[in-house]
C-alpha cells in the first residue's frame, strides 16, 4: 500500500518531451525536486500537469533516495486555493522564499504548517500582517528569531524609546542625539511591544504601520537569502510602475 504525505507545489518546470520538474515542500520530506514521468498524459481524472499547481494542497508518495526524487502517485484532499492580484504576488513571494531559504530533505513541520496557513489566509485577499507573521515564524524555526521583547542589552523594550534594528543584536536603543543620523531599520518602542503582543495572543493584526516592521523582517532575511533579491519582488515593483 502506497503511503502518501501532504505537499504544496513550490515551483514546476518542463522536464523531458512529457515531464515536469517539480519543486516540492512536503510535511515528511521537507524540500525536494521530483520527476513527474508522463505529466501531461491524459487519465481518468485529467492529467497530473493539471493537478501539480502551485497553492493546491496535495497528497503525494515520492520514490528514489538521491538528490532528485519521483513522484509515483498524487492527489488533491480539496480544490486549490485561489490567489489574484496582489495576493498572488504574495504566494509567488512566500513560495521563492521557502524554496530559496529551507534546507532539502529537512523536515519542519512548523514552517510546513505555517505556510498552509498563510495560502489559505491570502486566498481571502492580500495583507501585510499575513506575510510577516510568516517571514517570522520562518526566520524562528530556522534558528534566526527576532526578539520583540527584550532589546540587545536585555532590557525590556520600553514603549517611549526608538531602537534600530542591527542583525545579530537585536533592537538597539537609540539616544535622542543619534536619530537624525541613524542607519538602518529604525522603529518606536511603541511598535515594537505591539508587535510583541500581536504575535503573542493571535493572528488577528493591530492597526500598525507596517513599512519599519517589514523592513525588520527583511534585514533579519537577508542573512538567509544572503542579500541576493528574490525574483517575486522585482516582478511585484515592476508591476506596480505600470
Amino acid at each position: 500500500m502506497t503511503t502518501l504525505q501532504p505537499a504544496w507545489v513550490l515551483n514546476r518546470k518542463a522536464y523531458g518531451d512529457n515531464g515536469l520538474l517539480v519543486e516540492l515542500f512536503t510535511a515528511e520530506s521537507g524540500r525536494c525536486s521530483a520527476v513527474v514521468r508522463g505529466a501531461h498524459r491524459r487519465k481518468q481524472g485529467g492529467s497530473l500537469a493539471a493537478l501539480l499547481q502551485p497553492f493546491s494542497p496535495l497528497l503525494i508518495s515520492l520514490v528514489g533516495r538521491g538528490e532528485l526524487r519521483t513522484l509515483r502517485a498524487a492527489e488533491s484532499p480539496r480544490c486549490a486555493y485561489v490567489l489574484r492580484g496582489d495576493a498572488l504576488m504574495s504566494g509567488l513571494y512566500v513560495n521563492e522564499l521557502v524554496n530559496r531559504v529551507v534546507p532539502r530533505f529537512d523536515p519542519h513541520p512548523d514552517i510546513f504548517m505555517s505556510y498552509g496557513e498563510t495560502v489559505e489566509a491570502l486566498s481571502y485577499g492580500p495583507s501585510e500582517a499575513i506575510l510577516r507573521r510568516f517571514e517570522l515564524r520562518l526566520l524562528s524555526e530556522l534558528g534566526y528569531r527576532v526578539d520583540w521583547f527584550c532589546d540587545s542589552e536585555g532590557d525590556v523594550i520600553q514603549p517611549e524609546c526608538t531602537y534600530r534594528f542591527e542583525v545579530g543584536r537585536g533592537f538597539c536603543p537609540v539616544l535622542l542625539s543619534e536619530k537624525a543620523g541613524v542607519a538602518g531599520p529604525v522603529i518606536s518602542g511603541v511598535q515594537v511591544t505591539a508587535v510583541a503582543d500581536w504575535l503573542a495572543v493571535g493572528p488577528a493584526a493591530p492597526a500598525l504601520d507596517w513599512m519599519p516592521i517589514k523592513q525588520v523582517t527583511r534585514a533579519a532575511l537577508n542573512q538567509l537569502t544572503a542579500g541576493h533579491t528574490l525574483h517575486s519582488r522585482d516582478i511585484y515593483r515592476q508591476l506596480k510602475k505600470t
